[in-house]
């Protein structure tokens, strides 16, 4: 009867090791798993925290922009807007008055003389 146990003790051992080889396979299997998890939670951890700090950035921006639209609803922010954009007068300037150049007498004289020819010319 030695022989008899000594087969299924065998037999017995080979399923032991198998088992164990199919137990680190799962486990193998299960650790490849749970690594993908983790990479994916940290990826999705700092796409959060770049989604967060960009939110913050709009916000900023949106309130920057109201402030504008309230400052750009007055004639003065429009006016000082221009200045700036078009660089029509310097920083502190308050008001820019354009006086045409009046007109000499010697003008006036010339151009009513130029006048009463062209007039008797064409009457002519």
């Amino acid at each position: 009867m030695a022989p008899y146990g000594g087969n299924r003790a065998a037999a017995r051992l080979l399923l032991r090791r198998l088992a164990l080889l199919v137990l680190f396979v799962v486990l193998m299997l299960a650790f490849w798993g749970v690594w993908g998890v983790y990479q994916k939670e940290r990826s999705s951890r700092h796409l959060r925290v770049l989604a967060e700090a960009e939110q913050i950035e709009l916000e900023a921006r949106r309130v920057r922009l109201a402030e504008d639209i309230a400052r750009l609803g007055t004639d003065r922010g429009k006016e000082e807007e221009l200045r700036e954009r078009y660089g029509l007068a310097d920083a502190g300037e308050g008001l820019i008055v354009i006086i045409e150049p009046l007109m000499t007498t010697t003008t006036r004289a010339t151009s009513t003389f130029f006048k009463r020819v062209r007039n008797f010319l064409i009457f002519w």
